[in-house]
Parts: C-alpha cells; structure tokens; sequence
C-alpha cells in the first residue's frame, strides 16, 4: 500500500490556546504558532 504525501505528523497540545500543533504548527488561526510554527527545543540552544 503506498501513502500521498508521507512523512510522520507530530501532534501536540499548543502551549499559547490549547489547540493542536501539528509538526510544530499549530491549527487555531488566531494562534501565533499558527502564523510562526514552534521550533525544538534542541534548534533553540545556539551555545
């Protein structure tokens, strides 16, 4: 069986509204992750 699109899909409670974030982008509009999607933890450290 072959899949459109594939790629894993992250899914996670978003930390600002509640809603879901997806791979890092969250599914409320009105969400500032929806417009700038969350980045890891580990891309954060610049040390």
């Amino acid at each position: 069986m072959s899949y459109i699109g594939g790629g894993m899909y992250h899914a996670e409670p978003c930390p600002l509204c509640g809603r879901t974030l997806w791979n890092g982008r969250c599914e409320n509009p009105d969400c500032h992750y929806h417009w700038h999607p969350k980045e890891d933890e580990e891309d954060e450290d610049d040390s």
